[in-house]
């Protein structure tokens, strides 16, 4: 069965829009791995090159609501598969993608209000900004920082450093375990603050600090030994192993 030159036409123009939303996916994630790994700017990439995209398709065919899916599909697929199982509260993206989508789609169309496009640009704007500023920054915290009454998991301890690591706080003494992943930047880049802090306590017999890494993130006693540099930590160390799984985000 042979198509006519417009059904032609038609299937060229949603394949363009597949390829726009298999080149926003990958802008996203791209800026993700080579920029930052802030999700305030995956937000805000998907959002930009959504919008775009969606314009142009609103310039040449707006109503083909089949190349409305093929642009978002890619980047929602790849988001909720990747992202959204760690991360559920983030659901808003995909809400917010959507809602660019639709705007730009319908911000050339002849028939409709200029001013109401113009006002639902601006809403989106505002959104966006109450998003990354307020929602994203207050459900991360509380994703991160978990206090209750129960009992901590069970853990087994090996000692890395050849010196006797404690593994619980005696009485009169306070015992600071750092959980340290050589796979984790932020863990990393904060390793100098705490030598500046252990620096300034020296002198305090009562404090200990240790450094853990738990087989939670793959380490084992080897890759804690040393530290990114290649030099042994400065702290005493610990090889943890969860008997219990705890909760976390990679």
């Amino acid at each position: 069965m042979k198509l006519t030159l417009a059904e032609r036409g038609r299937w060229k123009f949603r394949l363009g829009s597949l390829g726009l939303g298999v080149l926003a996916a990958g802008a996203v994630f791209g800026a993700s791995l080579a920029v930052s790994d802030d999700l305030r700017l995956m937000y805000l990439v998907g959002v930009i090159v959504l919008f775009c995209g969606a314009t142009w398709m609103g310039a040449k065919s707006w109503r083909d609501w089949l190349s409305l899916c093929l642009l978002y599909l890619p980047l929602a697929g790849m988001f909720g598969f990747f992202v959204l199982g760690q991360l559920p509260f983030l659901w808003p993206h995909l809400l917010l993608w959507a809602l660019a989508i639709a705007i730009g789609l319908s911000l050339l169309a002849a028939r409709l209000n200029r001013k109401a496009m113009i006002s639902g640009v601006v809403i989106l704007f505002a959104i966006s900004v109450w998003y990354c500023m307020s929602y994203i920054p207050d459900r991360m915290k509380r994703a991160t920082n978990h206090f209750g009454d129960g009992a901590a998991p069970e853990f087994a301890f090996q000692a890395v450093s050849e010196d006797a690591v404690p593994t619980t706080a005696t009485p009169g003494k306070i015992l600071l375990i750092d959980f340290f992943g050589t796979w984790c930047p932020p863990c990393i880049a904060e390793l100098p603050e705490i030598v500046r802090v252990r620096a300034g306590l020296q002198n305090r017999r009562d404090i200990e600090f240790v450094v853990g890494g738990t087989n939670a993130g793959g380490d084992t006693p080897e890759r804690l030994a040393l530290s990114p540099g290649g030099s042994t930590l400065p702290f005493r160390s610990l090889s943890i192993r969860e008997k219990k799984r705890m909760p976390h985000l990679v």
